[in-house]
């Protein structure tokens, strides 16, 4: 019988994973369609190109927080870390090879980040509470860097890494490919995956089955903070310059996609290809927007009702699935 529920489970997982991520499928092909009607001139390639690079730095920092969501952790700092990172890069580009400033500045995030894990972890509060002070303190940083001003005057070779095409594609957005095959790789097959999903589903039960649970949150968040990192880098690269207003509501876009995309917010479930999808339909819809000549702060409205909405319906399942287990306990006994 406990076999059975199991399998039955995870069928059921399937099912919706595939239907969540049907159904932004449709909802993205609903919206090219309004597009291409409406406004035939955003069908071209390379408006495509652009409408990627501007989704690729959300994209990015969405696989970390994917992660994080799944095993049961978040961190809203994102933003801050990714406007940080990319001022530290910009800043110590002048002074040391390029590459070594990125590499640096990405070690940066990734120690910002095992920090909250650490505080997060010992400290026994909700992610949600210390995280947003870590958002706070760390704008305040970016701002006490810069004084406020853009860090211009990179060297050029600088520049050049994140303006770098393959086949016809930005750098940022080929990282983005790279990484969400890697990010998929690890969820569905390897043991560090099988064991984010179980720690994000039960923790307790987890720690009682001997895994290694603090040490996987800790990393979930140090590699969140080094993909956040690498994401701010890249920013920074590609427009020669970091101003210190890069990433404000970044965590908002990042969660947003993360949550429509089929992630659970109380964890245990999602996957990457839900999220990229949704990270596709939130950017063709921001840039369809400004294309079909609406007030640009319509895309403001549709980001927070996608939140509302996703959470809304993330819900709803839960509720759905406990009390199905339920009439599936009963039967039986």
């Amino acid at each position: 019988m406990t076999g059975n529920a199991g399998a039955s489970r995870g069928v059921d997982r399937i099912v919706r994973h595939h239907g969540r991520n049907l159904g932004l499928a449709l909802a993205l092909a609903l919206a090219l369609a309004v597009l291409a009607i409406f406004s035939p001139k955003y069908m071209t390639l390379d408006n495509f190109v652009v409408v990627a690079l501007q989704m690729a730095f959300i994209g990015i920092a969405a696989l970390g927080t994917a992660h994080l969501v799944i095993g049961g952790n978040i961190d809203l700092s994102i933003g801050s870390l990714f406007a940080l990172t990319a001022v530290v890069s910009a800043m110590l580009s002048r002074v040391v090879p390029p590459v070594l400033a990125m590499t640096l500045a990405i070690t940066l995030g990734a120690m910002i980040g095992w920090l909250n894990g650490a505080l997060v972890w010992r400290i026994k509060l909700s992610p949600i509470i210390i995280t947003l002070g870590s958002l706070a303190i760390l704008r305040g940083v970016v701002l006490l860097l810069t004084g406020g001003y853009s860090v211009r005057g990179v060297p050029r070779e600088f520049a050049a890494i994140g303006q770098e095409r393959l086949l016809g594609l930005p750098m940022p957005v080929i990282a983005l490919g790279i990484l969400a095959v890697l990010a998929q790789w690890i969820l569905v097959r390897t043991t560090l995956g099988r064991h984010l999903f179980a720690i994000g589903g039960n923790r307790d039960a987890c720690e009682a089955a001997g895994i290694p649970v603090r040490r996987l949150v800790l990393g979930t968040f140090f590699v969140n903070g080094a993909i956040v990192g690498l994401s701010g880098v890249l920013a920074a690269s590609r427009f020669g310059s970091a101003s210190p207003s890069f990433g404000v509501a970044l965590e908002l876009d990042v969660i947003t996609a993360v949550i429509l995309g089929g992630v659970a917010f109380t964890g245990g479930e999602g996957n990457v290809l839900g999220v990229m999808l949704a990270v596709a339909l939130l950017g063709v819809i921001n840039s369809g927007i400004v294309s079909l000549g609406i007030d640009p702060h319509y895309a403001e409205v549709v980001k927070g009702a996608a939140l509302v909405v996703a959470v809304t319906l993330d819900q709803l399942s839960l509720e759905a699935r406990e009390r199905y287990r339920k009439m599936t306990a009963m039967r039986e006994r």
